[in-house]
Order: structure tokens, then sequence, then C-alpha cells
């Protein structure tokens, strides 16, 4: 329920205001509130069960359906004909869940049956009144069967998903709300256009709104020249439409009210790129993009107002006010984000100086204490070496043996260091005394071992499938990984029955994923959390060109996953 709260929230206020309107119609209306009760808790438990609640959410729209002709079953306002909002929101949630948590295949066939019975209860309950037509039914339907298949896609995160994932795809994840926005306001623009009147005109525009959408959804990539784009485009849409009305003809525009025969995509489109340069551009950038995009969109409201026939000061004046409004409202925006940014850059900053700052400090000490001893040895062993050599050979073997021995322990001592300052708050290799050596899947068994001893009733297993070799760098960070996860489900999973490691070659790369089935923790793990330990592996794994993957587990628990490669690490040490 935690992870779903917006949703619940927004089901439950659609259940009391339906349950509202149903009071203030009376008594006959009653009928239907059990119906829509199941598909709010279906919705609700979809999450778990996306099969079953899917199928459950079918049935009880084919039910009403049924039960359509009996007193008490007066359908509630909707934006679909014979389905309550309830119905629809319900509906949309299945179909998320199922496209979320399920194989396409299956969520496909989920999806289809619910798309069967929501056509069933628009063309076959027998309602009245109607509140929409049943056409405008089908359009505005499509339109969220689309969005809901795109939200379960979004929220869906397959383990290939998240390694294969490039940044275009990246981009349009984080992008996907401004995508659906942009989207609904596409198909409404779509539908209010006379194509049959004027084909030509109304393919340009809709072609001029889907080039200004595009444009805002990837202009975080270049904002300044995305801007410009944009403005030339709002410059040629005002061109157009000046010319398609001079010439006698009519094309619906579907626009914000006050701001002329601008369409609502440009319109938004143009917002956000605005508020996109301001955010990420250089100031001088950003003033110019942004200029150039309030020089077009004043051109489109001066040239061809709302009102065609009624052209007054009075109503340019509105329009350009209301274009005031906005551009403030996006420019704040920008500078919000903007400022957001630079504060989590400066956070990043002066909490990575200060560790630095902290790091060098303890290595200082750990140097002079420990490894300056050994080495002041070594060069006193060695200059009474270079004196004797001559007169006394044999002492002066002696004398090496000493600067073998000495630099031995030296190296152990070095060693040891980077291991403490690369994991301070983790000494598990110092008390197995030992280093990781070049057999990954025995220095793995030796860890799980200790682990299993010191783990509070936790149940480690270990699967270790290894059909090529293994670098010692590769098995160094894939160790360590293991090491650092085992560390924090001990820390931070404090329910936790069971812990699996999987180590496995494939494709030229060392697959490592660490799992748990515990739950997040309420409050602060013993011993209190520094937050630097995954920091840390991601660097080291992405210095040897792999990649590191950590988040919430399918269900329950926490994941950490990594991808190292063999051949281009055994490439490089050649």
């Amino acid at each position: 329920m935690r992870e779903q709260w917006i949703f619940a929230a927004l089901l439950l206020l659609t259940w009391l205001g339906e349950l509202a309107h149903t009071l203030d119609a009376g008594f006959p209306e009653l009928g239907r509130i059990p119906l829509i009760t199941v598909m709010v808790l279906l919705a609700l438990a979809a999450r778990w069960y996306p099969v079953g609640c899917g199928l459950l959410g079918a049935g009880t729209l084919l039910l009403g359906v049924v039960l359509s002709h009996a007193p008490g079953f007066e359908p509630g306002p909707g934006v679909l004909a014979h389905v309550s909002i309830t119905e629809n929101v319900a509906g949309l949630l299945l179909v998320v869940y199922a496209f979320r948590g399920l194989p396409r295949s299956r969520a496909a066939a989920v999806t289809a049956v619910l798309v069967v019975s929501c056509l069933a209860a628009v063309f076959l309950r027998d309602f009245s009144p109607v509140f929409v037509s049943r056409n405008r039914s089908l359009e505005l339907g499509f339109l969220q069967l689309v969005l809901a298949v795109g939200t379960g896609m979004y929220l869906r995160d397959t383990r290939e998903q998240r390694v294969a994932r490039t940044p275009i795809v990246e981009l349009l994840r984080e992008q996907w709300p401004i995508t659906a926005v942009l989207s609904v306001l596409l198909f409404v623009q779509a539908i209010n256009i006379d194509f049959l009147r004027m084909p030509w005109g109304g393919m340009l525009l809709l072609v001029s709104c889907v080039l200004m959408s595009v444009l805002a959804v990837f202009a975080p990539l270049r904002p300044v020249q995305a801007a410009l784009f944009g403005a030339v485009t709002v410059v040629f849409t005002t061109v157009l439409g000046w010319l398609f009305d001079a010439m006698g003809g009519e094309v619906v525009i579907t626009g914000i009210p006050g701001m002329g025969a601008l369409p609502a995509p440009i319109v938004v489109a143009g917002m956000l790129l605005v508020a996109f340069a301001v955010r990420l551009a250089s100031s001088r950038e950003a003033t110019a993009a942004t200029g150039a995009l309030v020089a077009s969109a004043v051109f489109g409201a001066v040239l061809i107002p709302q009102t065609r026939y009624s052209e007054s000061l009075s109503q340019l004046l509105g329009v350009l006010f209301l274009g005031a409004v906005l551009l403030v409202l996006a420019v704040g925006t920008g500078m919000y984000f903007r400022a957001r940014d630079e504060d989590r850059a400066r956070a990043v900053r002066a909490a990575v100086k200060g560790a630095q700052q902290d790091e060098r400090m303890a290595l200082a000490r750990e140097l002079h204490d420990v490894v300056a001893h050994h080495v002041t040895g070594i060069v006193v062993q060695a200059q009474a070496a270079l004196k004797v050599a001559e007169k006394n050979p044999r002492a002066a073997g002696e004398a090496l043996e000493r600067i073998s021995s000495s630099g031995t322990e030296a190296l152990t001592a070095m060693r040891r260091l980077v291991g403490s300052m690369r994991d301070p708050e983790n000494d598990s290799f110092s008390a197995l005394e030992t280093e990781p050596t070049v057999d990954l899947e025995a220095d793995l068994r030796k860890l799980v071992e200790h682990s299993t001893r010191e783990a509070s009733g936790k149940r480690i297993e270990l699967d270790v499938r290894l059909t090529k070799d293994v670098p010692q760098e590769v098995g160094r960070s894939a160790l360590r990984l293991v090491q650092e996860a085992l560390t924090n489900a001990e820390k931070h999973a404090l329910d936790a029955d069971l812990v699996t490691i999987s180590v496995n070659t494939e494709n030229e790369q060392l697959l490592v994923e660490i799992t748990d089935d515990g739950t997040a923790p309420s409050g602060q793990p013993p011993g209190g959390s520094g937050g630097y330990g995954l920091v840390g592996m991601r660097e080291r794994i992405e210095l040897l060109g792999g990649r590191l993957s950590a988040g919430p587990g399918r269900g329950c628990g926490w994941r950490v996953e990594a991808r190292l490669p063999l051949a281009e690490t055994e490439e490089k040490r050649a």
C-alpha cells in the first residue's frame, strides 16, 4: 500500500465521489455501489495478483452488463458511455499492473479481456441517460489504453532493460509524464481537425503540433537548438494558419482559451522548451532561446487571433497578458529546477571534498605509522648490504633476505591500508586475515562461510558457475561487491531470512547478483549508514567498464546487480 498510495488515493476519491453522487440521486442507484467497490479492491490487489485481478475485473464489468436492465444500476458520471469514472480508473490500473508485472504476451491477453468487457459495457448496457457518445467513448478509450500500457511499460524494469538501457531510452523514461500530457493534447487536437474539409491544412497543422511535442520531449539533449527550432515551427504554423484562413477555409484549432489560434500542444510544448532552456543552458543562451520563442508566439497571437471577425485591441492585450503569465510560469519553473540542480551539485561537491579530506588525513596517519616503518627498514638494510657486499658477501645475502621479508610485510600492510580506505566500515577480510586470491570461487565460499557465522539468523545461498577465466581485478571487484552487499543486508534487512548470491559468466561478462527477501527499514540501521559503500563499488566497477544497479527487488527485498566485462579487461591488461 505504501508503494501505490497515489493510486489508492485516486481510487478512494473517485469511489467517494460516485457514492456521493449516488446518495444525492436517491436509493434506486445504490445497486451499482457493490460493483464499483469490487473494482476498487481488485485494482488495489492487482499489484500482487495482476492476472487474477484483471480477469475478475473483466468479469465484474460483464456482470454489470447482465444486471444493467435491473432497477438500481444507473451509471455514475464518467468519460466513457455507460462506464462510471470509478470503473474507468480501476480498469486502467488493472492494465497498468498487468504490463508492469507480467510478460508481454500474458499482459496483452489480460488487457484484451478487459478491453472486450469494457466494449460490452459501452455498447450493451441499457443505461439512461448516456453521458457521452459511443463514438467519442471509443476515441477516449483508445487514448486511455495507450497511456495505461505506456505507464505499465514505464514502471516495468526487467534485468535486461536495466543493463542494456541506452541514453535515449533513459531520457524517454524520465520524460514519460511530459510525453503523456503532450499525447493527450495531440489526441484532442487531432479529433477536432476537420480533415474532410481541409485535408492539407489540417495535416500540416497536426504535423507542426507533433514536431513541437517531439522537440519538447528531447529538449534536455539540446535545449537551445530545440528552442530555436521550436520558434521556427511556431512561425511556420502561424503562417499556415493565416494562409488557410485567408483562403476561406476553416481548420478547427483546439487552443488554450485566450491564447489566440495557437494550438494547445504548441503552447504547452513552447513552455516546456523555455523551461528546459532556462534550466540547462547558460544565461545568455537561455535568454536568446526564450526571446526567439516569445517573438514567434507574439507573431502568432497578432496575426491570427482566436476571434477572427472581431479583432480588437482589448482582445489582443488579453492574449498578450495570458502569454506573459505563461512565460513567467515557464521561466520560474526552469529557474526552480536549475537552482535545485545547483544545490544538489554543491552538496555532492561538499560531501566529496569532505570525504577526500578525511581520507587524506587517515592515509597520512597510516602511511606514517605502518608503511613508513617497513620502508625505512628496507632502506637501512639496503645501505648496510651495499657497504659489506665486497668484504662479507654472506652478510650481504642475509641483509637481502631481511629486505625481502620487510618488503613482503610492507606490501601486506599497504594492501590492508588500501582495503581499509576503500571500505572503512567493513573489516570482514581483516577478520579473515586474508586477501583476495586468483580463485574467485574459493574466495566467495570463504566469505560466505565467514558471513554465515557472523550473520544474525540469515541463510546465505551461493551459486557460482564460472565457465571462463576471470581476471584478477575483475574477481577482486566482484568479491568486494558481494562483501558490501552482505554487509548492507546485515545492517538494513533486519527481517530478511535468505540472501541469494549468483555469480556466473555469460557472453564475455561476469554477472553478479545479490538479493534478499527483507523489507525496507523503518528507522536508522544499527551503527548508522554512511551511504558510501555502493558509491565506491560503482566507481570501482565503472573503472573496469562494467555497470552496477541497486534497488528494490521483485515484490520485496533488495537487489544488487553488476556486469563486468571479461574480454575488454584482458585486452587492457595485454
